[in-house]
């Protein structure tokens, strides 16, 4: 099974991200990727027993929350509740977490602004996983497609926010009065 295991972050970047990697597969836990971000890291890890992913507590970190992933989701059809998880989410700096929140509802309806912001999340993964070249394609391809779109978001906020982000390579917060009815 598909596992997602958040871990307190001692105090690790994106650049150690390799040698966590290293360090986590030798100790024998199946680690699909990690993304690190300021306070936490997130491994996406497959195993037998959820049991299994208590290794990581051998290299002295600290378990804070492991849940199955399940690729068979639920949508949530209402937009406006799945911006408000997204935003949660996003300000929490779970990335992955919120681009997949919005992803099903934008299989539906293919809408370029949910695009965007799908797009947008999946930047800042590439930012956890220390890939800047990335981040900054990702970040200017979701910048174009929010700044043409009709997402119930202030757009110019955003995208004054994303243009910051790109000089700083730093994660930032969209408020949820942003987010328009």
């Amino acid at each position: 099974m598909r596992i997602l295991a958040i871990i307190n972050n001692p105090g690790l970047t994106p650049n150690h991200r390799q040698e966590l990697l290293t360090k986590l597969r030798w100790e024998g836990l199946m680690v699909r990727n990690a993304r690190i971000a300021s306070d936490h890291i997130e491994l996406d890890v497959l195993v037998n027993d959820e049991r299994e992913v208590r290794l990581v507590e051998r290299l002295g970190l600290n378990l804070q929350e492991v849940r199955v992933i399940d690729m068979e989701r639920t949508i949530n059809y209402d937009v406006h509740d799945a911006l408000f998880k997204y935003v949660e989410l996003f300000n929490k700096e779970r990335f992955w977490e919120a681009h997949e929140v919005l992803e099903g509802i934008w299989r539906l309806n293919r809408d370029k602004g949910l695009q965007g912001l799908i797009i947008l999340a999946a930047a800042f993964v590439k930012l956890q996983e220390n890939n800047p070249r990335a981040f900054t394609e990702l970040m200017m391809r979701a910048k174009d497609l929010i700044k043409n779109s009709n997402i119930p978001i202030n757009k110019k906020s955003l995208l004054k926010r994303i243009d910051n982000a790109l000089r700083s390579q730093k994660p930032f917060r969209i408020e949820s009065a942003d987010i328009e009815y």
